[in-house]
């Protein structure tokens, strides 16, 4: 199971105020996404302590924890792999690894072509508005898709979620529970229903419980199994999300 959203914003937050050892958790956590990000660069599997572009992106990740600002409202993750792309876009672009014609960052093109500071920073800002709005809209579409496998509508999630707070806690509770167990997530994807004798007896919660609460419990928990790639709403749905009232 993936480092909780909460867990990685608590750490970034000591990070950010010179706590090192949250630093170091946090570096260490990201391990997976940086060579996630790494790989979808190089078109190949990457292996830490073979290839360089992991080192790379692990520096670069570092450098985007100095370079965070929430009140940007870009999830830290989005953020990061945004530059952890260009750090190794730079890098592979310095190796001569990369087509002539693929597009350099914008830290290449400030340094070959003399523009300034100001100019730079105002071009990073647009840069990062405009894959942002890409990466969200790409995000809940690849969502939507996976949700649509279990005849769940992104759109309806809100009309799915339990009003009351005590209610949705225990949801999200089994839906955790069902994220971070292997076997029972494998049988979720692979029969594409909700395994509720083994959830039942697991959490202690309720069959019809379960069954009432199948939408929400299955779309919570492949947000939470698929972190990593919905970075945008693991940022914004975080425990709680798709609230229908209290």
């Amino acid at each position: 199971m993936v480092q909780p959203v909460e867990e990685v914003e608590k750490n970034l937050a000591r990070a950010k105020n010179g706590d090192r050892q949250a630093r170091e958790e946090l570096l260490a956590a990201c391990r997976p996404f940086v060579a996630r990000v790494a790989a979808g660069i190089c078109h190949r599997h990457v292996e830490w302590g073979h290839d360089d572009e992991l080192s790379v992106g692990l520096i670069a990740l570092d450098e985007a924890i100095d370079r965070y600002e929430k009140s940007r409202e870009v999830p830290f993750l989005a953020f990061a792999r945004l530059i952890i792309r260009s750090r190794i876009t730079d890098y592979l672009r310095r190796e001569s690894r990369l087509a002539a014609h693929q597009t350099a960052s914008l830290e290449v093109v400030q340094e070959e072509t003399g523009v300034s500071r100001a100019e730079a920073d105002l071009a990073w800002q647009e840069y990062l508005a405009r894959e942002t709005a890409r990466e969200r809209m790409e995000e809940i579409q690849d969502y939507a898709r996976l949700l649509a496998d279990f005849d769940i509508k992104f759109a309806g999630l809100a009309a799915c979620a339990p009003k009351h707070r005590d209610a949705r806690a225990v949801l999200l509770h089994v839906a955790r529970t069902l994220a971070g167990d292997g076997e029972l997530f494998n049988r979720l994807m692979a029969g594409k229903k909700l395994p509720i004798q083994e959830l039942s007896a697991l959490t202690g919660v309720h069959r019809k419980t379960l069954e009432r609460g199948r939408r929400y419990i299955i779309a919570m928990a492949l947000l939470w199994r698929h972190c990593r790639e919905f970075v945008y709403l693991c940022h914004y749905l975080k425990p709680g999300a798709f609230k229908g009232g209290d």
